[in-house]
């Protein structure tokens, strides 16, 4: 009787043991399909971050073609604006000779440095252009190549007669 007591007893120590081990089967089989989810959800994520990615890049490159169109266009509106202030300048030159000699005199000048202040977009350095026209003897040719010094990219710095204000 006793090998039936020890068998019942085996029996069921190992049904709670069959039973514990399914449990844990169960257990780990819900665990294996939360993480088959969630990888899922992350494949998801580095789909989009892919997406995000190759957006940004193109993003980056459609913001440089950008910048470099803007470059183009700011620097034909300087030279415009070059250009503008230019034929204002030698418009003032020729109406200030008041004579008609073609000369620009010595009491012309102040008259002639007014109406430059009087131009929007330019500054004049009166010294400068005052001495440039009488050592220059103040025909109209000589003042108008002064106020080319204006087309001139390569005038150094504290050096220039004319600046253009931006």
């Amino acid at each position: 009787m006793t090998d039936v007591v020890a068998l019942q007893e085996t029996h069921k120590a190992l049904s709670e043991q069959v039973d514990r081990l399914g449990r844990e089967n169960k257990r780990l089989h819900e665990t294996v399909v939360d993480l088959s989810e969630t990888v899922d959800r992350l494949e998801d994520v580095e789909q989009a971050l892919d997406v995000i990615t190759q957006t940004q890049g193109q993003s980056i490159e459609a913001f440089e073609e950008q910048v470099k169109d803007n470059r183009e266009i700011l620097n034909k509106m300087q030279s415009n604006l070059k250009a503008n202030v230019l034929q204002n300048l030698l418009q003032v030159v020729i109406r200030s000779d008041k004579d008609e000699n073609l000369t620009i005199e010595e009491h012309e000048i102040g008259d002639l440095i007014n109406r430059i202040k009087g131009i929007n977009g330019v500054e004049v350095n009166e010294v400068r252009f005052r001495d440039a026209i009488t050592s220059s003897g103040g025909s109209l040719q000589c003042v108008m190549d002064i106020i080319r010094n204006l087309m001139d990219d390569n005038v150094t710095e504290g050096e220039e007669i004319f600046i253009i204000k931006d």
